[in-house]
């Protein structure tokens, strides 16, 4: 941004309220043409309708499990019947499930996408650390239509397709990390 020097920025963003602290209104001398709330725009029908369902994590011992060092109950085999009965339960619109699943750490996206697909789903693990080729070859693969040997039920991910991504066909998103986000 620092090569162009215009008389007037203008900038669009869906998600004005970072996570990372930034300022983004700064950028943009703080002019906002037009701003609309999520509720309005849905009531608008200017974005598609969703389901958000908030479901609590697996507890054991009366403990929930949101400690990493117990890493070993955030793939457990409870955890992970837990998991896909609430997806299932709740579902999906379409012809077949096309989700993204959000983790905590890698190792914990490699060893869910193990599980599921043990359970006959067919998933991939993709991180920050996978080429944008492979991330664009796993969407395809999520997105196909009809669903046939190469395609993908789930991506399970960390650090990449937050806030901001825009894949219009997928149906789920399991949300299996913290986060204080409001957005």
């Amino acid at each position: 941004m620092d090569y162009f020097q215009p008389a007037f920025w203008f900038g669009m963003t869906a998600s004005p309220e970072r996570t990372d602290g930034f300022d983004i209104y700064r950028l943009f001398d703080h002019n906002v043409a037009y701003e609309i709330r999520l509720q309005t725009a849905l009531g608008q029908n200017l974005l598609c309708p969703f389901h958000y369902f908030g479901i609590t994590d697996l507890t054991i011992d009366n403990q929930n499990i949101n400690n990493l060092r117990l890493f070993q109950f955030l793939t457990s085999d409870d955890r992970v019947k837990h998991i896909l009965d609430r997806a299932e339960y709740f579902g999906y619109s379409g012809s077949r499930v096309k989700g993204l699943i959000f983790c905590s750490t890698l190792d914990e996206c490699k060893a869910l996408s193990v599980k599921f697909n043990a359970k006959g789903y067919r998933t991939l693990a993709l991180s920050g650390s996978d080429s944008q080729e492979s991330r664009e070859k796993a969407i395809e693969r999520l997105t196909q239509e009809p669903r046939d040997a190469n395609a993908l039920d789930y991506i399970l991910t960390v650090d990449i397709f937050n806030e901001g991504v825009d894949i219009p066909e997928i149906n789920q998103v399991l949300l299996l990390r913290p986060t204080q986000s409001p957005i």
